[in-house]
């Protein structure tokens, strides 16, 4: 019998798709190639696995352009700066090489989409075709006559241990059986390594084909190996896999709601219209077809992270919803949450009921990196507060104010250092990222401000808001950089300032700064930008300093603390400088061919990107947006409200319009609050 619900599902998609086929404009090289570590296989929005061909050097993100395939595994993580995951390899072949490398197959005729991939093995005359599910993917394996046909499943395989050994990825062992009750062939390995918990974690998987999984041999003997050779018996094999982090009866209830009765085709087209519809929430105007390949591209990399697995939570049962792989919110916060508050507010409401129920049920209170629930560490601020505290200023509706604002309430005053509480900064005395964390700790205090001041906390909100203003403390007007002087830096307990130089960028997990220099820091005050123009001698002098930063390349968004300094030019009455400086970060950090300036970081690049080119762009944590040039003339979003919001651009574009106006009416100044667009609205650039 057919699955009735899923043939409704299917057909209604079909009934809504989008006149426009957005998806097709998504270049799936496009971080790829370079050092973004983007995955090249397709997925859903948000979707749970994110099946994708591997080859031998591909990297944290599994692929290499050029070289052979080794397999296709079914979980990976996008633009991350260290990987995790990718596990249950299937490798197609005539005759049977299970090692490592023995199996590798140079490839031609090569198709990728964000809802479809096909490729030639050359080296066994093998056509494999796949689409994803939620939860799961369909493969198609086309062989060519005779031969000893077969199909290698290897489940100690993973990217941290055998792509990119240097994250130390360790097989602890699992299982592969057959079950003869439901016909599946089912089973579980467990792992640890790369990004996210020490603690090893399991993926489990169901499959269901059209061969005979009965006459599947499963060998354990080798060290370090668990692999199955499928039999292959037909021209042409349909395979169906599900993958669940918390058991195999939750993958064999996968494999039934999504893959049941389904095929390749029905699976491609559902995958696409789910990608159509999701890209579609925002068109564009263009005479120029890279540029609209790259806008839509940039916004498929917005959607691909974190994880939704509700309902697939292994650490504990809950009703829950249930976001994992945040890699990580300290880059998210700043634009692909405010990017979601204004195309999907569910997703944010969703992410932040997932936050509380984390907190409840381990305590664990800043999930920057997760898998499993389990990690905790984190590379500056308790920056799910502000993911928070920016959905609480906008009026985010679908989760529990209080409950949420109880949650920062307690990280205000229990998980920020000691030291910061103390002194207001955190002396260095051998502690990593000393200045950094105490600038983010700063606008962590002021967003959960905010909160208590919704909630009418006048207590908590006094408290936070001053201490907010600790940043102040690390600025040392003395500190010198060339002609500039006035940068924040580190110091000792008696208040001494540390010398240093503030032109080195610093690495991961090291002295004084996160993958940043004091240039960039210095200029991460999103809350109190009009304070530090006067410490830094005025607005004439710190336009001076801030144009030397860029154009020297002291201040750069290879790193996400960057991603707001072009607009402090805003904050100066310069909004053409701002406007200037984005549209330069834009076209020589941005490209389809090299991707990004640096890893892709799990939606952040590609947001900011698209607020950039909307020429909108959010104070996260807080109610406004700049306005800048937009690099379109029309551009249309389909808000969440239901709203839409249309932003038009007349005449010659130049960084410097003659008037903007919101509704009709000329504004006074650049910026705009949230409540002036959230249900919608006009704006009209004038040139």
């Amino acid at each position: 019998m057919k699955n009735t619900g899923l043939i409704f599902l299917f057909s209604m998609i079909c009934l809504l798709a989008p006149a426009q086929e957005y998806a097709d404009l998504v270049d799936m090289y496009m971080g790829v190639k370079g050092k973004s570590n983007c995955v090249l296989g397709p997925q859903l929005p948000h979707g749970s696995v994110n099946p994708s061909p591997q080859t031998r050097n591909g990297g944290h993100g599994g692929y290499k352009e050029g070289e052979p395939v080794r397999g296709f595994a079914q979980l990976h993580v996008s633009g991350t700066g260290w990987s995790r995951y990718g596990q249950v390899l299937l490798s197609p072949q005539m005759g049977f090489e299970p090692a490592e490398d023995a199996h590798d197959s140079e490839i031609s005729q090569e198709i990728a989409r964000p809802y479809y991939y096909e490729v030639q093995l050359d080296r066994y005359h093998i056509k494999t075709q796949l689409a994803p599910t939620h939860h799961g993917a369909i493969y198609r394996f086309s062989y060519s006559e005779g031969g000893d046909k077969s199909l290698l499943l290897d489940m100690a395989h993973s990217i941290p241990q055998h792509v990119v050994p240097e994250i130390n990825g360790h097989f602890y062992g699992g299982e592969i059986r057959y079950n003869p009750t439901s016909g599946l062939l089912v089973g579980w390995g467990s792992y640890n390594g790369g990004f996210g918990s020490l603690k090893p974690y399991n993926v489990y998987f169901a499959i269901q084909a059209d061969v005979p999984l009965e006459a599947t041999e499963v060998t354990d003997k080798q060290q370090n190996a668990l692999y199955a050779r499928i039999p292959v018996t037909k021209n042409e094999v349909n395979l169906k896999i599900a993958v669940s982090m918390k058991s195999i009866q939750q993958a064999c209830r996968f494999l039934h709601d999504e893959l049941e009765n389904v095929s390749l085709e029905e699976a491609k087209l559902l995958a696409k219209n789910a990608w159509d519809n999701m890209l579609g929430k925002i068109t564009v105007s263009t005479d120029s077809p890279d540029e609209k390949r790259l806008f839509y591209t940039t916004f498929y990399h917005s959607l691909v992270m974190p994880r939704d697995r509700s309902g697939d939570n292994p650490s504990w049962e809950s009703d829950q919803p249930y976001f994992d792989d945040h890699f990580c919110i300290w880059d998210t916060w700043r634009t692909k949450y405010p990017l979601m508050i204004l195309l999907d507010e569910s997703f944010v409401s969703r992410s932040i009921q997932s936050f509380i129920d984390r907190f409840e049920h381990n305590g664990m209170c800043n999930p920057s990196f997760t898998s499993g629930l389990e990690f905790e560490d984190r590379q500056g601020g308790d920056d799910v507060e502000n993911v928070i505290a920016d959905a609480m200023v906008k009026g985010v509706n679908g989760f529990d104010y209080e409950k949420a604002y109880n949650y920062l309430k307690w990280n205000a005053f229990h998980k920020r250092s000691p030291e910061y509480q103390k002194f207001g900064w955190q002396p260095d005395f051998g502690g990593l990222m000393s200045v950094s964390n105490a600038m983010e700790y700063a606008y962590n205090d002021y967003c959960t401000a905010e909160a208590a001041l919704i909630m009418k906390d006048t207590e908590t909100y006094t408290t936070l808001l001053e201490r907010s203003g600790s940043w102040e403390k690390l600025f040392n007007p003395s500190l010198q950089s060339g002609e500039f002087s006035g940068f924040v830096g580190p110091r000792k307990a008696d208040g001494t300032f540390i010398s240093f130089d503030p032109d080195k960028i610093y690495g991961s997990w090291v002295e004084f700064f996160y993958e940043g220099n004091a240039w960039t820091y210095t200029m991460f005050v999103p809350h109190q930008f009009d304070r530090l123009i006067e410490l830094s001698g005025g607005a004439k002098s710190m336009i001076k300093k801030l144009k030397f930063g860029f154009d020297s390349r002291l201040i750069t968004l290879f790193n996400e603390p960057g991603f707001l300094s072009p607009f402090l030019f805003h904050h100066m009455n310069r909004p053409d400088l701002t406007s200037y400086y984005v549209n330069l970060i834009r076209t020589q950090d941005f490209s389809l061919e090299k991707g990004y300036l640096d890893n892709e970081d799990s939606g952040a690049m590609g947001s900011w990107y698209i607020f950039t080119s909307l020429g909108l762009f959010p104070n996260a944590g807080q109610d406004y947006y700049y306005l800048t040039t937009p690099a379109f003339k029309d551009i249309t979003l389909q808000l969440s409200s239901g709203g839409k919001l249309h932003i038009q651009a007349k005449g010659t574009p130049t960084h410097k319009p003659k008037s903007i106006l919101l509704n009709g009416k000329k504004l006074d100044k650049a910026i705009l609050r949230h409540q002036d667009i959230r249900n919608g609205a006009e704006i009209l650039y004038v040139f």
